[in-house]
């Protein structure tokens, strides 16, 4: 703040009439503990000029006449002190007006949020029309309920805040499960369409294998059946020699057994066991 200035604030306090929202102090020893406690309790708060002395003006109005005080460290550790004697302690900012000519404090006491306040002794004050009013039975609990109110009001509306984000993070998880158990659906469905593929080439591939044992078996029962007729034949044939019958016999018995050697590694080629014929 520059020298000899003083604020748009105060200078609209310093024209008006001491009640409500100001009150003047010629020095701080008239500052009170009261006056802090009045202010803290009513509705919109109010300020208190130290250094300013009451006056008259030319239209017979009292206003604010800076008379000046003094400023230090000292002083303003005084007016806190004070306000952190109110029960509970007072919220108080501290401004120094028109510094190095006749310099004043402004003392800012805002609406208090912890209502109601009182002094040390217990006493219940509230700012009247230019001066301080003890607070009856009455307004004391009509102060108490309000304040009881906007303190219900504004945990329930935390709570009502807290919940609602809680749903909002419930509905994530809900639609994150949903997401989830689609996924797997849809996994599931693809398991079964590939599990469907591979069972029916598995299954064709065993149609092809018994296909192709069946065509197998065919052939070497033809072949069987053929050697047979062969040897028939032969043994039927009255023109041929003894000798001749023999080496025909001995070259269908080589078939035979060739045949037989056949047959056999085929049925163990293809896992088939020979029946065994009882003796």
């Amino acid at each position: 703040m520059s020298r000899n200035k003083i604020s748009e604030r105060a200078s609209i306090l310093l024209n008006k009439e001491e009640g409500y929202d100001v009150d003047y102090k010629r020095n701080l020893k008239g500052l009170s503990v009261d006056d802090l406690v009045a202010f803290a309790n009513s509705s919109k708060g109010g300020a208190i000029l130290v250094g300013v002395d009451e006056s008259i003006n030319e239209n017979g109005q009292q206003i604010g006449k800076v008379v000046g005080c003094t400023i230090g460290d000292k002083e303003k550790l005084t007016i806190l002190n004070k306000a952190s004697d109110c029960q509970p302690s007072v919220d108080v900012e501290i401004y120094v007006e028109n510094e190095g000519d006749a310099p004043f404090y402004r003392i800012e006491i805002p609406s208090g949020e912890h209502k109601p306040y009182s002094t040390f002794k217990g006493t219940y004050l509230i700012r009247g029309d230019g001066r301080n009013l003890p607070l009856n039975r009455s307004r004391l609990l009509n102060i108490f309920l309000q304040e009881q109110s906007a303190t219900f009001f504004s945990r329930f509306k935390i709570a009502t805040e807290e919940l609602e984000g809680h749903i909002v993070n419930l509905d994530k998880r809900i639609e994150e499960t949903n997401a989830k158990v689609d996924l797997f659906e849809h996994n599931i469905v693809d398991l079964q369409e590939g599990l469907g593929v591979e069972v029916k080439e598995i299954t064709s591939n065993v149609s092809d294998l018994t296909n192709k044992t069946a065509s197998e078996l065919n052939h070497i029962f033809e072949g069987i059946k053929n050697t047979e007729d062969l040897a028939e034949k032969t043994l039927n044939t009255s023109l041929m020699t003894i000798e001749n019958m023999e080496k025909r016999i001995n070259t269908i018995e080589k078939d035979i057994q060739a045949t037989k050697f056949m047959t056999k590694a085929i049925l163990e080629h293809l896992g088939i066991e020979l029946p065994r014929k009882d003796h």
